[in-house]
């Protein structure tokens, strides 16, 4: 393109003007500023540059409009949920404790005979002297009160004789309250009896007394021993204990088992699966109990990686409240490359999307320590998932709308005017659908505008433009995008015409309606690498003719950086140009201050720099054209130039035929600009 040709000489004047030989202190030397040789590959990035087998150039370039990411069909909001649990039962183990009511306790005057081999007679004592403390603090608790449990009481006759009746009562030393009052009847010798006591309702002291209100026994058959020691023998057992409070020391147990089905709000869309790139889980607990809590939280329809054979199971331990104060914790683990399933519990039963289900296990560490537990202790617990970005959800992502109106800079044609008569331009349009999800992509329109003129175009082509197109959804896996695509030439629109605005930018109108025909199967996806787009890739030989085709370029500039600048009177520019390509060009340099006014313009009387010939059948110039520009700089000039910090060099191009010519990458501009200066004399 001629336009780029001119800006690489322009460059060339800029960025190599302070090239120079070293000067003499003669009063007049000429001296090269700057040589270069230029290609097209200058002008423009090498990227958008095709090298051809003959060595000439195409231009491809590729822009696009897209949706690119899961966030535009798919929000996952951070749900937490709260819940407070108090205790449902507070466990106590099992236990027994034995102790004995001896003759001698019973009956002190027993102690008379104790040894002897005598007739036993019948015995009815009442109210004996039998009391006695039984302290089960260390054994059973310090205190309790039961809504559930049993205390067994089994006496056990050691006496030679029959026990017809013995009454026994049970009350808490402290307050006297009778725990446990029953009638044992008829135990032979070396036999028992037992009973067994509700509890529920009771409060009970770790240290109660024991004693017997009454006892009955028979006369022996002829001579026995007498052992005071021995007497009736007591055994207290308690088994399923479940105290509404107690101070003991507490066996490990399961306080809390909770299984929560979590409804999330993702506004619109069923989610049935979703695998997290980045997020975390959000645990804080609050515990009244005394004892150490281990608390096991755990995602059972979820799998590392997919592989559910690896569930999100995740432990927190709450250490042991003080009396009277409230325990916290907050912890936070990463959910990265988990699979989580949005079914419920069952996912073979409803719901079947939006639903997370948890399990939360709490219980206590046995401590061996006593400590004050009640059912009005709780545990509460905020737990949730938060920060969920996805690398993939399936599900029902609903019907949206998206209008995409958007206009982009291209750098094909940048700082260009004039016009050009552009052969063999191609466009393709392409619509690629990588989510899984049906699309109904409207192309309303596509526009190039020229910033510099305001001339603008409109593309036309009967099946891409205005046109309902659906885009059937992705594969996956592998993840495999659904394209459409629609070629633009001459025969199909009005391609050329577009192109020849010269335009630094296209403006692209799309309307995409996702899922326009339902889906009631939750099978539609996204992935993190999932796009909608429409993409346009240009191709364009670089051949045209060239008609009042102007370039500009800008840069700084710097007289007083040269050697000896301030002794610089007057002098000359000259600039002799070597051109290979088939354009006739006029050329102006400004020098600019800092606000672009200009102070003083060089090359401006309509000189022309010639183009090369071409070969008539190679179809390429062979020798380059040789041309100068001369301009005589006065001393007051040269003060001019001294106060510009930049210049502006203008280059119109035109095609001394008429005809398009192709742009070869062996192509040169070869340049050099030489100062003839006068300076002023020294001693």
């Amino acid at each position: 393109m001629p336009t780029k040709i001119i800006l690489a000489l322009l460059s060339v004047l800029l960025i190599s003007s302070c090239k120079r030989k070293e000067k003499t202190w003669d009063t007049n030397i000429k001296a090269p500023l700057f040589k270069a040789e230029l290609g097209f590959n200058n002008l423009l990035d090498d990227s958008l540059l095709v090298v051809q087998s003959d060595k000439s150039y195409s231009l491809s370039y590729d822009y696009g409009y897209a949706i690119d990411s899961v966030g535009s069909y798919l929000d996952v909001p951070d749900t937490l949920d709260k819940v407070k649990i108090t205790l449902d039962k507070l466990v106590l183990a099992d236990r027994t404790y034995v102790d004995t009511f001896t003759l001698r306790e019973m009956d002190p005057q027993t102690g008379l005979f104790d040894g002897l081999t005598l007739p036993f007679d019948a015995q009815k004592i009442e109210n004996p002297q039998g009391e006695q403390e039984i302290d089960v603090s260390e054994e059973f608790f310090q205190t309790a009160k039961f809504n559930k449990g049993f205390l067994d009481i089994k006496i056990h006759n050691d006496l030679p004789v029959y026990v017809d009746v013995i009454i026994f009562k049970l009350v808490n030393k402290q307050s006297g309250e009778i725990v446990a009052q029953d009638t044992f009847t008829d135990i032979a010798p070396d036999d028992s009896s037992s009973k067994s006591i509700d509890l529920a309702g009771k409060v009970v002291d770790g240290v109660m007394v024991g004693s017997i209100v009454r006892v009955e026994t028979r006369a022996s058959n002829g001579p026995v021993l007498i052992d005071a020691d021995k007497g009736v023998r007591l055994s207290l057992s308690v088994h399923s204990l479940e105290p509404e409070y107690a101070t003991a020391i507490f066996p490990e147990q399961t306080l809390v088992e909770d299984k929560q089905e979590v409804v999330y709000k993702f506004g619109g869309p069923l989610i049935t699966e979703i695998k997290a790139r980045s997020g975390t889980v959000k645990m804080r607990i609050s515990s009244t109990i005394a004892e150490e809590i281990i608390i096991d939280y755990s995602f059972p329809n979820s799998g590392e990686n997919g592989d559910f054979n690896k569930p999100f199971n995740k432990q927190y331990r709450v250490p042991a409240a003080k009396p009277g104060t409230t325990q916290v914790i907050e912890g936070t683990f990463p959910l990265d490359g988990y699979v989580m399933q949005y079914k419920g519990q069952d996912p073979t039963q409803p719901p079947f999307f939006n639903t997370v289900y948890s399990e939360l296990t709490a219980r206590t560490v046995y401590s061996g320590e006593v400590r004050d537990l009640s059912l009005d202790d709780f545990v509460e617990i905020e737990f949730g998932l938060v920060d969920i970005k996805p690398e993939y959800a399936f599900g029902d992502f609903g019907k949206k709308e998206f209008e995409l109106n958007e206009t982009v800079d291209i750098p094909i044609f940048k700082n260009v005017s004039g016009a050009i008569d552009l052969e063999s331009v191609k466009m393709n349009l392409f619509l690629d659908n990588a989510f899984g999800i049906q699309a109904l992509t409207t192309v309303n329109s596509i526009t190039a505008s020229n910033s510099m003129n305001n001339n603008s175009v409109s593309l036309t082509h009967p099946e891409a433009i205005g046109q309902d197109i659906l885009l059937t959804r992705a594969t996956n896996p592998p993840l495999l995008a659904h394209t459409q695509f629609y070629e633009f030439d001459q025969n199909t629109s009005n391609i050329k015409a577009f192109f020849e605005v010269l335009p630094d930018q296209i403006t692209t109108d799309l309307k995409i309606i996702s899922r326009p025909n339902g889906s009631n199967d939750y099978t539609d996806f996204v992935k993190d690498e999932s796009y909608l787009r429409a993409r346009l890739n240009v191709v364009m030989p670089v051949q045209f003719s060239a008609d009042n085709l102007t370039l500009v370029e800008k840069q700084p500039f710097d007289f007083n950086s040269l050697e000896n600048a301030e002794k610089i009177k007057s002098g000359s520019f000259k600039l002799k140009v070597l051109n290979d390509y088939p354009f006739d060009a006029e050329i102006k340099v400004e020098f600019l201050n800092e606000v672009d006014e200009v102070l003083l313009p060089l090359f401006a009387s309509g000189e022309k720099i010639e183009a090369a010939q071409i070969n008539g059948a190679t179809g390429k110039t062979d020798e380059a054209a040789l041309s100068y520009l001369t301009a005589t700089i006065s001393e007051q000039q040269m003060d001019i130039i001294r106060e510009s910090t930049k210049v502006r060099i203008t280059s119109v191009f035109d095609s001394p035929n008429g005809s398009p010519n192709k742009i070869f990458s062996d192509y040169l501009l070869k340049t050099q600009l030489s100062a003839d200066f006068v300076y002023e004399q020294t001693l």
